[in-house]
């Protein structure tokens, strides 16, 4: 299926939108609060402290040099992107066609005061367990549905910090998205992923 249409917005002005987004969902993120939810990760023993037990399709290509995300962040962003982007453009990240965390790497050398608030949530993100997330392990160690599963618990959390951590990284995943769009969209892509106010469900449909 293709993504649906945004009229004749470019990926470059879809780009720009999420970028505005992005700001503005990173800003709101209560940095202490995530660092008290990487300590509590800390504490149980689950951060690795290398990146040996990520999937090799989520590692940063080893000519990339990344200033702003940490290797594990890089790989956490994808992994979301490919959920928060849909079926189709989760093809493409996996067969490494598209690289969003590589285009929002780029991006957020505008913003880099930004990439501290985003390091904290990929981090709450991918090693938050229960009873701060539905899982146990990794969220890059998790299959697709697992993913969807974490994905949509935090979109719908009664708990506002749950939902900024959701709306913080699926407005980097939209910016890291149109970025790597306007740099290189593959043949036969439709542009325009997702809406800006698209549910989680709405952007995973088949």
């Amino acid at each position: 299926m293709s993504p649906p249409s945004h009229g004749v917005a470019s990926a470059g002005e879809l780009a720009a939108a999420a970028a505005a987004s992005a700001d503005g969902a990173l800003r709101a993120l209560d940095r202490r609060a995530f660092l008290r939810l990487a300590g509590l990760a800390a504490g149980a023993g689950l951060l690795p402290s290398g990146c040996s037990d990520l999937p090799g399709s989520l590692v940063p290509p080893p000519e990339l040099s990344l200033r702003h995300l940490s290797p594990r962040g890089y790989a956490v962003l994808t992994a979301a992107t490919a959920r928060i982007a849909g079926p189709d453009a989760a093809e493409l990240i996996a067969a490494g066609a598209l690289q969003p965390a590589r285009a929002a790497e780029e991006l957020l050398s505008q913003a880099p005061e930004l990439a501290s608030p985003l390091g904290q949530a990929l981090l709450a993100l991918e090693f938050g367990v229960w009873p701060l997330l539905g899982k146990l392990r990794p969220f890059t160690a998790l299959d697709d549905a697992g993913r969807d599963a974490v994905l949509g618990e935090l979109m719908t959390s009664q708990v506002a910090l749950k939902r900024q951590l959701f709306n913080g990284v699926r407005s980097v995943a939209l910016l890291g998205f149109y970025g790597a769009l306007s740099e290189n969209r593959p043949e036969g892509f439709g542009l325009g992923a997702i809406p800006a106010d698209a549910s989680i469900d709405q952007a995973m449909a088949e």
